[in-house]
């Protein structure tokens, strides 16, 4: 059972939940829990268009702001001398807030509705962003980095479940599209804004402050939410557990069907985590100024959508396998190089190399793993990769960090060597022993 790879499926700095099924979807519509409401066809009207169009705009404000604060705090912590162990956990509490909102937010999305719970999670973004710039205590960064990943990762529930209600199933595709180039060119606009103001100062909080706070002004203008959700209020608190029992069980699932998707969607969070939190900290460690950092990040981001079509695509004609171990091999092969050298325009040019291969992974995993098991399984294989790759994001920026305080800046790209070499062998590995994932699937 062939299946079409979905671009929409990679993970960026901000890890929207891509390709998620629809917050119905995992509410107790009656006797089985979490049962998967029929899709509609029927085209949605114009008015629900232009409002998703308007609703995306306010995303995009928002994710601009979220895509400057992460990269912010990195280089705010680096200018207050911060041990790199310091700045990787002070960064791993956003993917940890990230991966207890994607098991728990959605209740106050099915109590409240998509606006509200909108404007709720982005008003207490908004007055986190003040928070770092009011205190400098590492404890309180850690907490404030906690809510924020709690409350982005609600709001791309609530974006995601709006885009699956109003989409046809015709029109699926184009919308998340729109949706995954939005994300990425908001987290890379983000980047060049950190060269507007010493990082030091309180001016990138405030403005970080202030993306959030007017991401809510399009939302406000965009319509009625369409699709009920009233009707499964009174499940909403079941259904946090379902999506965590959801989870458990989709690991197992994957585990017992393709146990190199778990190693593989672990590395795929340990090195976009890592990327997203230690790569302004190896740059300004080697002597690159906080504009060159800035454009860096900002390029980079951009140049991971160039190879999502080309990868998909080879990974359609191949076994997806063969696919992961290439990019595997490449982006370890990237990372003993860049370990290697210090300074010089190679750095930056195999950076974003580095990028665009290390971020083609996850959707060649999450392809790889729907190739192997069984139909009835998938909603719960959503929730299980989405778990596994949390996981793998809470610990990027310690272990990456860890490595660092070891073995100086370049120590990121050990750690993401190291990673990329254990994903090849174990994926060579795979192919030496067991069928291709697709004649598997085909043969049940």
């Amino acid at each position: 059972m062939k299946q079409a790879h979905d671009p929409a499926t990679q993970p960026c700095g901000a890890f929207p939940l891509h390709n998620t099924q629809p917050l119905a979807d995992f509410v107790d519509s009656g006797p089985a829990l979490g049962k998967p409401v029929a899709p509609v066809s029927a085209p949605p009207p114009a008015g629900s268009l232009r409002a998703t169009a308007i609703l995306l705009l306010g995303y995009a404000i928002l994710i601009t702001g979220n895509g400057l604060l992460g990269t912010l705090i990195s280089l705010r912590l680096i200018q207050q001398q911060a041990p790199s162990i310091v700045v990787g956990v002070v960064q791993s509490a956003y993917y940890v807030g990230f991966m207890m909102g994607a098991l728990y937010g959605g209740s106050l999305i099915g109590r409240v509705g998509h606006h509200r719970a909108f404007v709720t999670f982005a008003a207490a973004s908004a007055c986190c962003a003040l928070g770092y710039a009011v205190w400098d205590a590492d404890a309180v960064w850690v907490a404030l980095r906690f809510i924020t990943g709690f409350c982005l990762v609600g709001i791309f529930t609530v974006v995601e479940s709006w885009l699956h209600q109003v989409a046809s199933n015709a029109q699926r595709g184009r919308v998340f599209s729109a949706y995954l180039i939005t994300n990425y060119l908001g987290v890379g606009i983000g980047q060049f804004l950190i060269g507007l103001a010493d990082p030091a100062g309180f001016e990138l909080f405030s403005a970080v402050a202030a993306l959030f706070t007017a991401s809510l002004i399009p939302v406000a203008l965009a319509g009625t939410a369409p699709g009920p959700i009233a009707a499964h209020d009174t499940h909403a608190g079941a259904s946090c557990g379902a999506r965590l029992a959801r989870g458990l069980s989709g690991l197992q699932t994957i585990y017992r069907w393709a146990p190199l998707g778990v190693v593989a969607c672990l590395a795929a969070g340990l090195l976009n985590s890592a990327f997203y939190t230690m790569q302004p900290v190896f740059m300004r460690r080697v002597g690159y100024s906080v504009p060159d950092v800035s454009h860096f990040m900002g390029f980079a981001l951009l140049a991971a959508l160039v190879p999502q079509w080309p990868v998909a695509r080879l990974a359609d004609l191949f076994d997806r396998r063969k696919v992961l171990l290439c990019l595997a091999a490449l982006a370890g092969s990237l990372s003993v190089v860049l370990f290697m050298l210090r300074a010089g325009v190679l750095i930056e040019a195999l950076g974003y190399l580095y990028v665009a291969v290390a971020f083609s992974m996850y959707g060649v995993v999450t392809s790889y793993v729907n190739d192997c098991v069984p139909a009835d399984e998938r909603i719960a294989v959503s929730a299980g990769l989405l778990l596994i790759f949390s996981l793998g994001a809470s610990g990027g920026p310690t272990l990456s960090s860890a490595m660092m305080a070891i073995a100086g800046p370049a120590g990121l790209y050990l750690f993401t060597a190291l990673v990329m070499g254990l994903l090849a062998l174990l994926t060579l590995r795979n192919l030496r022993t067991k069928a291709p994932a697709r004649r598997v699937a085909d043969a049940r």
